[in-house]
């Protein structure tokens, strides 16, 4: 009969894996093999198979048969006797132990992680010889035993849940016991891989005392060496992972360093040895001999950087380590300058190594916490200077083309156009100039900037140059400069724009008033004037546009874009410094600056030189000098005069967030204070007629719209084009102050009006149209809440409501509902009670129209935006309007009774009790479901919070009508597969309801049909501090989930 039960699994097996079976046969055969595999005898079948010495003959039954012993120990070991555990124990064991010389992996592996799983339920009660078991069989069979070992250190840590909390436990202190006779032993095993390797006699190389010589012969130097010493450093890899630090002895330590060598014959060895170097030094706790480690590195990068021929995954691995030794040893190295010295001299020589960009940034990492320690002892930076100074050097020569070219062809400046990330060429960037603010902000701005200004020259002498050679220049001499432009100007021009980047990231620090001297401070001023003279005399060149004269067609569309771009970072290094120099202040440099900018607005022909790139970056300094550095001169400029006149034809002429920044800029400068100017200067009235005149003139045709005559679609098209750019602009303004915004409030007031009315006359059979008006009317409640007035807002927010109810409401206008929402979460988040009239009607609608038609849909549609957007209105309504439902705001602090019923009302005490049901089922039903996490975790966040502030969970309608629902709630939420990723909010939930009554948070744990014993339940209800609930609450659920595996068995 036994027989015969395995032919059929064979023979199902067989099936299985055929591919002509169909995937409902497949399912049906999937069946029927797990009933096998619960029978209370399939063990006994299959121990056969996996122990055959003909058992690996049929792999499909091999493995099915392993996995049923599996099963079998993980869920059903409490079902069997002890001598059927007996049996398979020692059955196990022998098969392990006389597998051939050269066993398949994953046979091995399978049939040690049996025997480890038996021995993590049997050590040291049943089987207290299997540690030792585990390390004499290293000493006959090497690589078993050693694999066994590694297995067995897996499972000391594994999360796997078929074993009690406290079981778990006690295996772990027992093993940890033994750990330093493993620790002795694979010592000793690494000390004579070492001699080995090194080709060194061991009887010779190591004393006596540290060596038991009768190991020699269990790690012989044969042809096996290679694979047992890859073993051994998997296991000594995974135990260093979670053993007590102070066991790993210095010998332990060397040898490691020794076998991390690169020796090219045995590249895997001294990868797997970098690799736990790598586990250690990614431990969160200190390590021994750290002198030992620190020369031990120190001797590896020495001996790096004399051999170039290393593989590409060891000099991986070993940036890595080095990368983990610095954030590390950092501090340590700080206290020996002459060994930190050496160590950076040697880091140098490695970092100038020619592997690629990649290698290059990675490799500035490794300097980032040393550069941060020096910086933080200012009197040691003396020693390190020379260094220092080479790798600005070493950073500027690898980002230019001139020196760098092999290395930075490669790297790819497209972005894809679905993609929002930077390019690889400007990640390479942004990393190495980061590392230069970092050397800036340790050795003094000026000093590296010093270095880094340097690369301007070359750039811009030869682009004058070349501009005057093709203005004045004779033919011969025409020709000459059209061939060398031809040949390599484009990497000039790019080299160009990288120093402009260096320098818009060290400009922030180029900070005069913050300079550690009066000297420094004139010496910074002094870089800034000349830096600020160079930028201008490149931006006057750029703007004439002659260097793309004589550029045949091939060249021009490559050369132009270098242009552009070289355009676009001037005007950003002009902007950067803009605050910091003097000089840039003057008006006789705004006019020459803005004589340059008109022409990349202004529509006559040279705007064709002007590109989208170059616009966006000049809008931005334009940006940046209306609302930063508000001079009171910018009216005076022709070129502003002109943007003004130019009104709602900038819309046509530029990009919209081009244009929108010029808007911005404009209306800045009419309604923000001038710098430097006394109050009853400042001319407020005129400005404010200016801005009423302005914005008028850019919203005519909206506001003479006629809606009892013009159609839907111009109503459309004139809205859509206006209130999109008005809401960008309007948002703009939210951190302005008062008067700012009372001169938008009246000025945009009509505007908002007459949306509304199109809002009332369409309603919502224009989505375009009528989220385009939600979201001016939320800009314009965002940034204006108190300077429309509360009949207004009153107003308004009705007006959404009715226009929103008169029509059913739709999946597809669930985007203008977004809108809604937001509107009135910020309406009831203001201070003071002005909006508590508001609130039946905002809550009315939100909850009986708008939430009922996400539960409804939330299987078909993602609405999970508009949901959160739903469930933070009522958090906002719970949190911020709390007097709404009860007159007592009770604050965190007040003490009540616990579990006594002290701290209750009655349920009368609450004002508006339907509207605070409906929020609470609200939440209710958001748990039960669990679908989105995120909601999920805002309810609880929110529930949380209320209770810390209004004690919720004491309110006598809550405790009364919702307590143990909730309760139920949480409980099964946290016994679904969801639950763990919010078990922290919800055992705080339940401790904090518990706390209320703790009779009925037991009857809601009994009602979970928990299999554990009452005791357990009793006794977490009783706990009075939460760390201790949260501990036992996990245990609870850990064993309880242990349990449910070996009866579903």
């Amino acid at each position: 009969m036994h027989a015969a039960s395995m032919t059929t699994v064979e023979v199902l097996l067989q099936e299985f894996y055929q591919p002509s079976t169909s995937n409902a046969r497949k399912r049906e055969i999937e069946t029927n093999l797990l009933a096998f595999k619960s029978q209370p005898e399939a063990w006994q079948l299959c121990l056969r198979v996996a122990t055959a010495s003909e058992g690996t003959e049929n792999q499909f039954l091999w493995f099915f048969s392993t996995s049923t012993l599996e099963h079998t120990i993980t869920r059903r070991w409490t079902q069997l006797t002890p001598e059927d555990k007996t049996l398979l124990r020692e059955a196990l064991w022998n098969t392990y132990a006389q597998l051939g010389a050269s066993p398949a992996k994953r046979h091995r592996d399978t049939l040690a992680q049996l025997i480890a799983l038996m021995g993590k339920r049997e050590f040291p009660e049943q089987d207290p010889n299997y540690m030792q078991h585990c390390m004499e069989l290293t000493k006959t069979r090497f690589q078993l035993g050693i694999n066994l070992l590694k297995v067995t250190s897996e499972e000391v840590v594994s999360n796997r849940g078929d074993l009690t909390t406290e079981w778990k436990q006690y295996f772990y202190s027992c093993i940890s016991m033994c750990i330093p006779d493993v620790m002795d032993l694979v010592t000793t095993y690494l000390l004579i891989a070492v001699c080995h390797i090194n080709g060194k006699d061991i009887q010779t190389t190591i004393p006596n005392t540290l060596m038991d010589f009768r190991l020699t012969s269990a790690l012989p130097n044969d042809n096996q060496l290679s694979s047992s010493i890859l073993e051994l450093l998997g296991c000594v890899q995974h135990l260093v992972s979670w053993i007590r630090t102070e066991l790993i002895s210095e010998y332990f330590l060397m040898s490691i360093l020794d076998l991390s060598q690169w020796r090219p014959n045995h590249e895997p060895i001294s990868l797997a040895a970098l690799s736990v170097l790598n586990e250690l030094l990614y431990l969160q706790k200190p390590l021994p001999y750290a002198g030992t480690l620190i020369g031990g590195v120190s001797s590896l990068l020495e001996q790096h950087n004399g051999n170039r021929r290393q593989s590409e995954m060891y000099g991986d691995k070993f940036r890595e380590l080095l990368r983990l030794y610095s954030t590390k040893y950092a501090g340590k190295l700080m206290q020996e300058p002459e060994v930190l010295e050496t160590f950076l001299n040697l880091l140098y020589t490695c970092t100038t190594e020619l592997h690629g960009a990649l290698d290059f940034t990675e490799k500035l990492e490794i300097w980032t916490p040393i550069i941060k320690g020096i910086g933080q002892q200012p009197g040691k930076i003396t020693r390190f200077n020379h260094v220092l100074t080479q790798l600005v050097d070493e950073i500027m020569r690898r980002t230019q083309f001139e020196a760098n070219k092999p290395e930075l062809e490669v790297l790819d400046n497209e972005l894809m156009e679905d993609d929002t990330s930077a390019t690889e060429w400007q990640q390479f960037l942004d990393q190495c100039f980061e590392t230069l603010a970092l050397l800036a902000n340790t050795r003094g701005p000026h000093v590296v900037f010093a270095q880094v200004y340097s690369h301007w020259s070359r750039p811009q002498m030869y682009l004058v140059s070349l501009e005057h050679a093709l203005q004045h220049g004779s033919n011969r001499t025409y020709e000459a400069a059209r061939k060398l432009k031809c040949a390599n100007v484009g990497e000039i021009l790019r080299d160009f724009a990288t120093v402009c980047q260096a320098v818009v990231r060290l400009a922030p620090l180029m900070d005069t008033s913050t300079a550690a001297t009066p000297a420094i401070a004139d010496e910074m001023e002094c870089q800034l004037r000349m830096l600020s003279e160079s930028l201008l005399q490149t931006l006057q060149l750029l703007a004439s546009n002659r260097l793309g004269n004589g550029t045949n067609e091939m060249d021009k569309a490559s050369f132009q874009t270098d242009m552009d771009n070289l355009y676009a970072q001037v005007l950003l290094a002009i902007r950067s410094i803009f605050p910091l120099s003097k000089s840039m202040a003057t008006d006789e440099l705004l006019h020459r600056l803005f004589a340059i900018l008109g022409s990349i607005f202004t529509c006559n022909s040279s705007l064709s030189a002007a590109s989208p790139i170059v616009q966006q970056a000049a809008s931005e300094l334009l940006l940046f000098i209306s609302t930063v550095i508000r001079p009171k001169c910018l009216l005076e400029i022709p070129q502003i005069q002109s943007l003004l006149q130019a009104g709602s034809r900038l819309g046509a002429q530029l990009p919209r967030q081009v244009s929108i920044n010029v808007h911005i800029s404009l209306v800045s400068y009419m309604v923000l204070p001038w710098k430097g100017v006394p109050e009853q200067q400042q001319d407020y009235q005129r400005r404010q007629w200016m801005l009423r005149e302005y914005i008028q003139g850019l919203a005519q045709n909206f506001l003479d719209l006629d809606l009892g005559q013009a159609n839907e679609t111009k109503v459309a098209a004139t809205t859509l084009s206006l209130l999109g750019t008005f809401t960008a602009l309007i948002e703009y303004f939210k951190a302005t102050g008062g008067n700012a915004k009372d001169m938008l409030a009246s000025t945009f007031k009509p505007i908002l009006t007459k949306a509304l009315m199109i809002f009332n006359s369409f309603g919502l059979c224009s989505i375009a149209m009528a989220i385009t008006v939600a979201e001016f009317s939320l800009s314009m409640l965002r940034t204006l809440p108190t300077h429309l007035g509360g009949q207004f807002i009153k107003e308004m927010v009705t007006l959404f409501i009715n226009v929103s109810s008169r029509e059913q409401l739709t999946l597809s206008r669930l985007a203008v509902m977004e809108k809604i929402l937001q509107m009135f979460k910020l309406i009831v988040e203001q201070p003071g009670s002005a909006s508590l009239g508001l609130l039946p009607s905002i809550l009315d609608f939100s909850t009986q129209q708008i939430l009922p038609l996400l539960q409804q849909q939330n299987a078909v549609t993602d609405s999970s935006e508009i949901t959160s957007l739903l469930y933070a209105l009522f958090d906002s309504v719970l949190t911020c309007k709390w007097q709404f439902f009860y007159k007592n705001q009770l604050s965190n602090g007040h003490t009540s009774g616990s579990g006594s019923g002290s701290g209750n009302f009655n349920c009368s005490d609450n004002l508006h009790p339907a509207h605070f049901m409906a929020i609470l089922n609200a939440y209710g039903q958001m748990l039960v479901s669990g679908t989105d996490p995120s909601n999920v975790r805002s309810v609880l966040f929110s529930m949380q919070n209320v209770n810390e502030r209004s004690r919720l969970y004491q309110r006598a309608l809550f405790k009364e009508q919702l307590l143990a629902s909730f309760q139920r709630a949480l409980l099964n939420l946290l016994l679904s597969g969801e639950g763990a990723l919010h078990f922290d909010m919800i055992a705080q939930a339940l401790y904090a309801m518990g706390q209320v009554d703790r009779r009925q948070l037991l009857e809601s744990f009994a009602q979970a049909s928990l299999p554990v014993a009452q005791t357990a339940l009793e006794e977490i209800c009783q706990t009075s501090d939460i760390p201790t609930f949260t501990q036992k609450l996990t245990q609870l659920m850990q064993d309880a989930h242990c349990v449910h595996l070996n009866e579903t068995s």
